[in-house]
């Protein structure tokens, strides 16, 4: 067995620092890698620069957390479940002790931005933000630290016309190089080949383009194992650094084909992160006093996590609602 790429959770403190510039794979409530960002937590991290495309639970708690700094994408919020009071308070309560800029982009142009970073260049020309507001001065989050922050472009975009045809205009947006990027699968070959079932997302273009790729798994499998199509081998294992093998891994965001969103935690988490102090006592509770992930579940209750086990033939469970005023406590 080839396990040199495989750690144990607690070692991803290692290989993700205070400072970093953070790609979160997955989609808003969908394979979140919500395991390794507990322990960023949990190791009190700070001045993360989050990039995604686009931000669910797992950026709105790193925000409530103090481990953010900057963040930029095109939405942060829970989707049908609720609001990102901790982001919102962030930007409407400035706080001298946590710093924290934020910078707007949209799907197409985040989508873009990333692909340009795997391609390895260093921008790529885009017709998306002709007409929009957010090529206006006074909507650029990050303008006082162009130029100045080494991480952060000189400038939010430029504008050229096409050389070779008409001489359209294009919008040219700066490409992402994450310093590290994090992803939770359904399975990972003991190389690294990332197995996702379902959307893939833009999982492959950020590993692409990240310095380092760690990725959190329900399962780590033999190499060559023969039960999944090929066609699910997503992620070439020469691109990823590190793997780590983490069941409910994704909690509470939804595992394609595994389980389904917690609406639970959702209620729990969204009514806490309305007051600073609410917020303070539920990390304190769930994370921080939480000895290992394995304790983070068992807090949560096998009664609750059965019942969101996906139906092996629709993909997701029927057991659970997705609308929080129709919520029914677990008994």
């Amino acid at each position: 067995m080839d396990n040199t790429k495989i750690i144990e959770l607690k070692q991803v403190r290692e290989h993700v620092h205070s400072g970093d510039r953070l790609w979160i794979g997955g989609w808003t409530l969908v394979r979140k890698p919500m395991a390794m960002l507990y322990e960023l937590i949990k190791a009190r991290l700070t001045d993360l620069h989050i990039v995604n495309n686009p931000g669910g639970p797992d950026t709105d708690l790193l925000i409530g957390s103090g481990c953010v700094s900057k963040s930029e994408t095109n939405y942060i919020g829970h989707e049908v479940f609720g609001h990102p009071y901790n982001f919102r308070r962030m930007l409407e309560e400035a706080d001298p002790a946590m710093p924290f800029l934020h910078d707007d982009w949209t799907v197409g142009t985040g989508t873009m931005r990333i692909l340009a970073g795997a391609l390895g260049i260093p921008f790529i020309p885009t017709k998306f933000l002709r007409g929009s507001d957010l090529l206006s001065p006074e909507h650029d989050g990050f303008k006082e630290i162009r130029g100045i922050d080494p991480k952060v472009p000189k400038i939010k975009f430029a504008t050229m016309k096409d050389p070779f045809w008409e001489g359209e205009e294009f919008v040219l947006v700066p490409a992402l190089r994450p310093d590290v990027c994090l992803l939770h699968v359904q399975e990972v070959a003991e190389d690294g080949t990332a197995r996702i079932s379902g959307g893939a997302f833009l999982d492959y273009y950020a590993a692409k383009a990240s310095r380092r790729v760690i990725i959190s798994a329900e399962k780590i499998v033999a190499q060559g194992s023969p039960h999944k199509a090929f066609d699910e081998n997503v992620i070439p294992g020469e691109l990823v650094d590190h793997i780590v093998e983490v069941p409910f891994g994704g909690h509470p965001t939804a595992v394609h084909g595994h389980y389904d969103n917690d609406p639970f935690w959702f209620q729990e988490y969204i009514a806490a992160s309305k007051s600073k102090d609410k917020m303070r006592e539920w990390l304190e509770q769930w994370m921080h006093a939480s000895e290992s992930f394995e304790h983070y579940l068992h807090k949560v209750g096998r009664r609750r996590l059965d019942r969101l086990v996906a139906d092996g033939a629709l993909g997701y469970s029927p057991n659970i609602v997705r609308r929080l005023d129709k919520i029914k406590e677990v008994i």
